[in-house]
């Protein structure tokens, strides 16, 4: 990776889309998202990061948020995912997608969200642009992926470049 370019370009935009009120750093505890929440740290902008409890989550994952991320808000749903498979009346699978719809997509509303979605992590993802707005039923939500054209090798790099704790 030409480093320090492909940092300095993700800075670049990060700065470049701020809004006014700070961006919604959509925070999963993985690599991705702790690279975009540093690179929004070393760029100095206001953001307040968000991660979506699923009530399924491995336990290791939450203490390693509260431990290294304790200004991650945690966002608890109202209902459970046990709950809403029994609404549901069946498992999520990759099409219906109804758990992530509640579960790991709501909040941000008519915010920029930062995310750390990235091309090479899956043909779907591939078909995504790096800034996108989202319009339904009275929400507005920009999405902003500032590593969009990373790889997972430049993610890593990142990441041991800055001695970031990883789970």
């Amino acid at each position: 990776m030409e480093e320090n370019n492909k940092i300095e370009i993700a800075i670049k935009r990060i700065k470049e889309f701020e809004p006014e009120e700070g961006y919604y750093l959509a925070f999963s505890g993985g690599k991705d998202s702790q690279t975009v929440y540093e690179l929004a740290k070393e760029s100095g902008v206001k953001f307040d990061a968000h991660f979506n409890l699923t009530t399924v989550d491995p336990p290791e994952l939450i203490y390693f948020i509260r431990d290294n991320y304790p200004d991650v808000i945690i966002e608890k749903p109202e209902i459970s995912m046990w709950e809403l498979i029994i609404k549901a009346k069946c498992m999520p699978t990759r099409i219906a997608r109804f758990c992530c719809r509640y579960l790991k997509e709501e909040g941000g509303e008519n915010r920029v969200i930062l995310t750390g979605v990235r091309w090479a992590e899956s043909a779907r993802r591939r078909k995504r642009r790096m800034v996108e707005s989202c319009y339904r039923t009275g929400v507005n939500k920009t999405f902003l992926r500032p590593i969009i054209d990373w790889t997972n090798e430049e993610v890593w790099e990142f990441i041991n470049s800055r001695n970031l704790k990883y789970c």
